[in-house]
């Protein structure tokens, strides 16, 4: 039934999912939702926060580095981990897809769970910014520049059973060149966007 529901909700996304479509496919009735899951939004609620778990183990948001990198080389992984999810080009399959459809057509079922995982992701590039800029911006100026960061990264481009693909990238394959090339090219252009914003701050221009 859940293997089922994630197939349905990854190729229909929420809204145009049915219970019934769910049952007819797994075999099963109605009656199996309401017992194992009490309804159509907590069965989606739960298939989104195992989808969002999985897209996180494949792509972590620490890249998985060694030892004590810099904030440099975390925020580079920071920012390829989550080209990576975007840009997936099927390695996250359903998992991919139930979690992309949230980002650009969100829904309000699943506001309380994705609230908790997300959470962290946020907490890290906040740390990551403050870290960069040192003792000098104040809490506005460090929210700034992390929407600066994250908005850099292609907005999604869901085509119904073609991956999802960045707009630049359409007609295009997207290989791991194009998503390195990427990351280190964001990562280059907020580094010196964060070093001047600094150099503003302690010259006392912000």
């Amino acid at each position: 039934m859940f293997k089922v529901a994630s197939e349905v909700f990854a190729e229909k996304g929420y809204r145009d999912t049915t219970v019934a479509e769910i049952c007819r496919r797994a075999g099963s009735n109605v009656a199996a939702v309401d017992y194992h899951f009490g309804s159509k939004d907590d069965l989606y609620a739960a298939v989104w926060k195992n989808a969002f778990e999985e897209t996180m183990a494949a792509y972590p948001p620490d890249g998985g580095l060694p030892g004590d990198p810099t904030a440099e080389e975390r925020l580079h992984a920071l920012v390829y981990s989550l080209l990576h999810r975007i840009m997936d080009n099927g390695r996250l399959g359903h998992a991919g897809q139930i979690v992309l459809r949230e980002m650009p057509n969100p829904t309000n079922v699943i506001h309380h769970v994705r609230h908790d995982p997300i959470r962290p992701i946020r907490e890290r590039t906040h740390q990551i910014i403050g870290t960069l800029f040192g003792p000098y911006a104040n809490e506005q100026q460090l929210r700034f520049c992390e929407l600066s960061v994250i908005h850099q990264c292609p907005a999604i481009g869901f085509r119904k059973g073609k991956g999802k693909l960045p707009p630049f990238s359409a007609g295009k394959q997207v290989t791991p060149e194009l998503i390195d090339a990427l990351a280190g090219h964001i990562k280059r252009f907020s580094l010196a966007g964060i070093k001047a914003v600094r150099r503003d701050i302690e010259a006392g221009l912000h």
